[in-house]
């Protein structure tokens, strides 16, 4: 099973990234690729509440940890990837006074399409969304 973890430092303290980051309804407003998006099935900060992007993609809240300032969701369908039992997941550490956030990824795929998926994954999501993070903090804190 595949296994990606990216992480990237912002100039920011944790609170305010870790406020952002815990919106489960927030990425669109945040991330350069990823669109908008509506909570089904419970507010925004309840394990089982399902994140739809205006193209149908669901993904799953499966766990939030206030206190070690993590959350991570589930696919509930492929993502437009050739992958199954996709997992993700964001944390934010405090490192003075500046944060760390770490974004991994782990799903299953065909050996032959590892390599795409990884690619698509790493350098479509995970990194883009990390130097969003960074500008926004940078501007943020400027």
């Amino acid at each position: 099973m595949p296994h990606l973890t990216t992480s990237a430092v912002l100039d920011a303290p944790p609170g305010p990234v870790w406020t952002l980051l815990r919106d489960f309804a927030a990425i669109g407003s945040w991330h350069p690729v990823l669109p908008p998006a509506a909570i089904d099935d419970g507010p925004v900060d309840r394990v089982g509440a399902v994140r739809v992007s205006t193209g149908g993609h669901r993904e799953r809240l499966i766990a939030l940890d206030d206190t070690a300032r993590s959350i991570r969701y589930a696919f509930e369908d492929n993502g437009g990837l050739p992958v199954r039992d996709y997992v993700s997941g964001m944390r934010v550490v405090a490192a003075s006074t500046q944060s760390v956030v770490e974004w991994d990824a782990r799903y299953d795929c065909d050996e032959a399409d590892e390599d795409k998926v990884a690619a698509a994954v790493r350098d479509g999501v995970l990194l883009p969304g990390l130097a969003a993070l960074q500008t926004r903090f940078a501007t943020e804190g400027a």
